[in-house]
């Protein structure tokens, strides 16, 4: 080692070493300064870091064999000891270069970088020109329908209403626009309305230039102003030197309708639709839907919207009588009956047929139909995934997932569901970087949710999902039961064995679990927890109330697969054992993971725990082996951490179970 350190002296090594640094330390600082004014992206910018660090070991090298006595021969040991030192340090260099998921510089784990289109655009909000707030929705109509014409069109790539209306007053250039929303080309533009005169200026941009492609400026009488936004959407797809059909050609001739107080009712009613999954939205924006069709009986699109906010009430069980699911059906065959060809027609009956009737493959049948008027639509992208997921066709799901994300990629709404599709595979660290970005676009209360329960089920981590859902409540305030459905909280108190604690917060909310996957009263939860602390008077008792409230809900749905599992637990705890066994498998039997991959896994993981409850130990682990074989919640470390299956801690095959999924 002393006879090393003398050569390395003799060959100025570290002189040479100490230059490259202090140099690589200027360009570190030029990155920093230049980053955001060139719009370098963080995988660019650990891209230099990885290749000035690889710079750092060639210079060594060179230094090593061009010293001054670079001709004295080095001694095996001394050359071992050198290769050990490159090794290390090169090690360290890949290291630095990862991102904090483990990401290669430059590469996003969970989404390759891909080419941009030159026929790509985003349509940013019009401005409406003397801030009069009555013309608002007016401006905000004329920029919707542009983005709905040019959405027709095959052969271009067009951004969604929600990702280009969040640049509205933006300080942002172009050219970072540009490249947060994956486009190169960005069309601005201009309203002015005066009486019963408009003026509308619109200009095609290439935002990486800079370069004005078009631009045009139109004052006309306000009923031509369908006509000015069926013009420049044809002027835009020829500025992008986009082929187009005579199907396209005609469609974008058309008007939405006649009468621009519907129309903005319309507008108003979408804006409502993609702003949450609250029961107060859907409804607000399915009055105006219906107001719409009232001004204007014609209005195809309208009556397709209603017909998708009657699906959403019905499937997010605001209301889950045959009256909603038939008011479903009837609005889009009315869409259907004005508007033969028209999309949106077809995405209605699509998420009909799926959350109607669970008709699957005719849900995809009108999904497809509907991409090939509205290629560039986000929706019904995302409604194809989410029906693949239930059949269990989960990598075709999770890449149009990707598809919809990559036409809206500012909406936190699809990258939610893009987070939660990484979860279900167990690609957690993919997951984690999704719902990052989720919450950096919009926080959510259910995308800090989400990212709480995935630290769960990646690693068992409560610390991390606490200080997730304190971030939560700093940003946004308490969480609203009605949409998340308890998913982290209580049971992060539950998991740490803080029962008190966890009654607490329970007792804190108002509302049962009514979730899609579950329906589960408040006193089922209490009973639990009552158990676990050994209150058996109290879980008896809650137990009991918990039985009442599911048997009253079954009269008037026995197919509610939700209700029999839950009442399948309820049994269990009430020492009713075939009773429980029954009602936890015809929950399975009503929702089959055979039939929905999605909602079935909730089912099986019911019966696990009913058969657990019962003494059904080896029952219990042959149903949690086949759930941790295919995608879901459950996993390895929240097995561990759930006092759920502590009857099951010391059984050999739980135990092996474990292990083998580990």
């Amino acid at each position: 080692m002393p006879s090393l350190i003398q050569r390395l002296k003799e060959r100025k090594l570290f002189q040479w070493a100490l230059a490259y640094l202090a140099g690589a330390w200027l360009v570190f600082q030029g990155i920093e300064v230049l980053a955001e004014p060139w719009n370098l992206s963080e995988g660019v910018q650990r891209t230099i870091h990885v290749l000035l660090g690889i710079g750092f070991l060639v210079t060594l090298v060179l230094a090593w064999y061009h010293g001054e006595k670079g001709r004295q021969r080095a001694s095996g040991v001394e050359l071992l000891i050198l290769a050990g030192i490159l090794v290390i340090a090169g090690a360290a260099v890949t290291l630095l270069g990862r991102g904090p998921q483990g990401e290669i510089a430059g590469e996003l784990t969970e989404e390759p970088p891909v080419a941009v289109s030159e026929k790509s655009v985003a349509v940013l909000p019009f401005v409406n020109i003397g801030g009069d707030p009555e013309n608002a929705t007016f401006t905000d109509g004329v920029t919707v329908d542009i983005i709905n014409h040019l959405s027709n069109i095959a052969d271009l790539k067009v951004i969604s209403r929600t990702s280009a209306f969040q640049y509205r007053d933006t300080e942002k250039g172009l050219r970072e626009i540009a490249a947060e929303l994956r486009v190169a080309r960005v069309v601005e533009g201009e309203v002015q309305r005066a009486g019963d005169r408009v003026r509308v200026n619109a200009q095609l941009i290439d935002a990486r230039t800079d370069e004005h492609i078009w631009s045009e400026q139109y004052n006309r009488e306000l009923t031509d102003v369908f006509a000015v936004q069926s013009d420049i959407a044809e002027k835009i797809a020829v500025g992008l030197r986009a082929t187009l059909t005579d199907a396209e050609r005609e469609r974008i001739g058309q008007a939405p309708t006649d009468n621009l107080e519907a129309y903005g009712h319309y507008v108003r009613a979408i804006e409502l639709r993609e702003r949450s999954e609250l029961e107060e939205d859907f409804r607000l924006a399915l009055r105006l839907a219906e107001e719409a069709v009232e001004l204007d009986p014609q209005f195809a699109q309208a009556w397709a919207l209603q017909s998708e906010l009657h699906s959403l009430v019905y499937t997010f069980h605001y209301d889950r009588s045959e009256d909603r699911r038939a008011m479903a059906e009837s609005t889009a065959l009315q869409a259907f009956e004005l508007r033969p060809d028209l999309g949106e027609a077809h995405r209605a009956l699509g998420l009909y047929y799926y959350y109607g009737l669970r008709d699957y493959e005719r849900a995809l049948e009108q999904f497809s139909v509907a991409l090939k008027t509205i290629p560039s639509d986000a929706r019904t992208w995302n409604g194809i995934a989410s029906v693949q997921r239930r059949q269990g066709r989960w990598q075709e799901s999770l890449e149009n997932r990707k598809k919809a994300f990559e036409l809206s990629p500012r909406s936190a709404y699809l990258a939610g569901y893009l987070g939660d599709a990484y979860a279900l595979m167990r690609r957690y660290a993919e997951a984690e970087v999704i719902y990052d970005r989720a919450i950096s676009l919009y926080p959510d209360p259910a995308n800090f949710e989400c990212k709480a329960w995935l630290y769960l089920e990646w690693q068992g981590d409560t610390e991390k999902a606490k200080t997730v859902l304190q971030e939560q409540s700093l940003r946004v305030g308490s969480l609203d039961a009605r949409r998340i459905g308890y998913r982290a909280q209580p049971f992060i108190e539950l998991f740490e064995r803080k029962y008190p604690e966890a009654l607490q917060r329970l007792s804190s909310a108002t509302y049962d679990v009514d979730y899609p996957p579950y329906f589960v009263p408040k006193p089922l939860l209490y009973a639990q927890i009552y158990g676990l602390m050994g209150h058996a008077e109290r879980e008896l008792a809650y137990y009991d109330s918990a039985r009442a409230i599911l048997e009253a809900e079954l009269r008037g749905n026995m197919e509610d697969h939700r209700l029999h599992s839950s009442l399948g637990i309820a049994y269990a705890g009430l020492g009713r054992r075939d009773e429980a066994i029954r009602e936890a498998k015809l929950g399975v039997e009503l929702m089959p993971v055979e039939r929905d991959a999605f909602y079935g896994i909730y089912r099986v993981e019911d019966l696990a725990r009913v058969c657990v409850m019962v003494g059904e130990y080896d029952a219990a682990i042959d149903q949690l082996d086949y759930l941790l074989s295919i995608p879901g919640e459950i996993s390895v470390p929240l097995l561990r951490i759930d006092p759920t299956w502590d009857l099951l801690r010391d059984h050999p095959r739980f135990q092996a179970t474990l292990a083998k999924y580990e």
